[in-house]
């Protein structure tokens, strides 16, 4: 076997994390005289996943392999290290120790579930031209009357009073409505008063809703919502994914209502993904969702019993999902309800993507919103290959690029499309 090749199979190897501990030392050694050799930004963001303590095949013997290199005692070099400045040889092991910790938890992170798939190629050069950054905190705020403020083109601070209650920007990223404390003030006889906030491609946000509740915004999202809850009900309306943490009042029950299906809350913690053209989900992580699908009726009490095809209560842990697009605003939509991954689910509001058994075409459908990307595919068909992966959302386009074909999705960037070739 030439070098090359050895060279080749052992970073596979590395990357399904299957290489032995003389392997990766092998490794190793290769790279520390590789001269040419340089961290590149997609592997420092990925050892960045590290700190979220995700188990990771052969994470041990990794941890183990980084704290030799940085260990001179333990792993001296095969050929002699040239008279250079001691900072120098410091951060060449350094940078040696993070890259083959990159490569050995990278796999991990992004991968064909079956472990069949071939290795991509990368090709950083023809990227760097190309290059889009991730999304950001930038949302449009539609007020009541109509005018609208870019939230992420403001100070933070206020930014309007609408009735009684006061509409503030936050830090970076966060949209905040509490009620005013005004003297002989009824909440109650004020008109209901509503605002809707955009998040666009390419964007999340924040807000905290005048009773408290705090709703996540993922990219390509919107929400409208009353400024302040007057009526007996808490309603409001989303487009998109949001993920909601709801403060309890048992005497004002709190809707989200969706083309596809509404779901009724008491105080609990969840997540709704309703983007068109995409399986309508709800997970539920903390406390008790009733989910229905069509058309809300938020006066009629909790909806349904278990066994009925058009609603069904949630317990912690479950997702209902309503297939397709096809069972909008229909009463009579299936919903299925199944244990929730979690980690999967949340990962977009962690700052991560998740993919467990994910297609191509899912894959490719919240990367074109994160980074504002169309995506075109150069072949009639998406691969039926299912992937796992995690992936840190801060890195630039090109690191995405990168990581996908590692896994085998061969893709590249062009001005705003991502090309996805068979």
């Amino acid at each position: 076997m030439s070098n090359e090749a050895q060279f080749q199979e052992t970073l596979q190897k590395a990357l399904a994390g299957r290489a032995s501990e003389e392997e990766l030392r092998w490794l190793v050694e290769k790279l520390k005289h590789d001269e040419q050799f340089a961290l590149t930004e997609e592997m420092a963001a990925i050892l960045a996943i590290h700190h979220s303590n995700i188990p990771v095949p052969g994470e041990a013997k990794v941890n183990s392999m980084v704290n030799a290199i940085l260990d001179t005692d333990k792993l001296e070099p095969t050929l002699p290290i040239p008279s250079k400045a001691p900072v120098f040889t410091l951060w060449k092991k350094i940078t040696v120790a993070a890259a083959i910790a990159a490569i050995a938890f990278g796999a991990y992170f992004f991968w064909p579930a079956d472990r069949s798939g071939k290795t991509g190629i990368t090709d950083n050069s023809s990227n760097q031209l190309n290059d889009i950054n991730p999304g950001n905190n930038k949302a449009r705020l539609i007020l009541a009357d109509g005018s609208q403020v870019l939230l992420d083109s403001i100070a933070n601070g206020l930014v309007q009073v609408q009735g009684q209650t006061r509409i503030a920007k936050e830090g970076e990223g966060q949209l905040t409505y509490e009620m005013e404390n005004s003297t002989g003030a009824n909440p109650k006889s004020e008109a209901l008063l509503y605002n809707t906030i955009v998040v666009p491609r390419g964007g999340q946000y924040q807000l905290v809703l005048a009773d408290g509740s705090r709703v996540w915004l993922n990219a390509a999202s919107q929400l409208r919502y009353p400024v302040a809850f007057t009526g007996k009900d808490r309603i409001v309306e989303l487009e998109g994914e949001g993920y909601f943490e709801v403060s309890p009042d048992a005497s004002k029950p709190f809707f989200v209502q969706t083309n596809t299906a509404s779901v009724r809350v008491l105080g609990t913690r969840f997540n709704v993904s309703a983007y068109a053209s995409e399986d309508w989900k709800t997970t539920l992580l903390e406390g008790k969702v009733s989910v229905t699908s069509g058309p809300a009726q938020p006066s009629d009490g909790e909806a349904g019993t278990t066994g009925s095809p058009s609603s069904f209560i949630l317990q912690p842990g479950q997702q209902a999902i309503i297939a397709g697009s096809s069972a909008i605003n229909s009463p009579s939509s299936k919903i299925d309800v199944t244990a929730a991954d979690i980690d999967e689910t949340i990962a977009w509001k962690e700052g991560y993507f998740h993919f467990t058994a994910a297609s191509v075409k899912n894959i490719m459908a919240q990367v074109s919103r994160w980074y504002d990307v169309d995506i075109v595919y150069k072949d009639t068909a998406a691969s039926n290959t299912v992937f796992n992966g995690r992936i840190n959302r801060s890195i630039r386009l090109s690191g995405i690029v990168n990581a996908l074909k590692q896994g085998g999705i061969n893709c590249s960037i062009q001005q705003k499309r991502l090309l996805v070739y068979p």
